[in-house]
């Protein structure tokens, strides 16, 4: 029988307002150490996805400045304290502003070969998996690549 997102996913979610402001954020990803939390509206519905990236293409395409104390690598790596990264506090940035909006999600039950495909087929790295209306894990690349080493990440 094969696995399932539901077997190899990351069961703690952490998710965000679309009204959280990116300092905020930058926040929550440091101090959590992730890289990505679905983003939930005032109905606690899940209306996207926000990643490091999105913060960092974001600034890249609109040539904004940030001071960042550190090398880029580090704030992929999550190894900086928040005051490490300064955003003017003038940038009333929030995260509906570049989050990607209706995620892509699959439900507990589905294949993690049709995981990798729909990651593959639409150059995600990850998904939200859902269960009965409700997220309930992210599965990601790098879950996919626990499972193929054979690596129990929780144990």
């Amino acid at each position: 029988m094969s696995k399932t997102a539901g077997d190899i996913m990351t069961q703690t979610i952490i998710s965000v307002k679309e009204n959280t402001s990116l300092n905020d954020l930058v926040g929550i990803f440091i101090e959590n150490k992730i890289s990505c939390a679905p983003v939930i509206n005032k109905k606690k519905q899940l209306i996207g996805i926000v990643t490091k990236s999105d913060i960092l293409s974001y600034f890249m395409e609109i040539d904004l400045h940030i001071s960042i104390k550190h090398d880029l690598n580090d704030i992929l790596e999550s190894n900086i304290k928040n005051s490490d990264l300064e955003i003017p506090p003038e940038t009333d940035l929030k995260v509906k502003n570049i989050m990607t909006a209706n995620p892509i999600t699959v439900f507990e039950n589905t294949t993690i070969e049709t995981v990798a495909k729909i990651m593959l087929d639409n150059n995600i790295h990850r998904l939200i998996v859902e269960k009965d209306g409700y997220t309930v894990g992210i599965i990601s690349t790098r879950n996919l690549l626990y499972h193929l080493a054979g690596i129990d990440k929780n144990g």
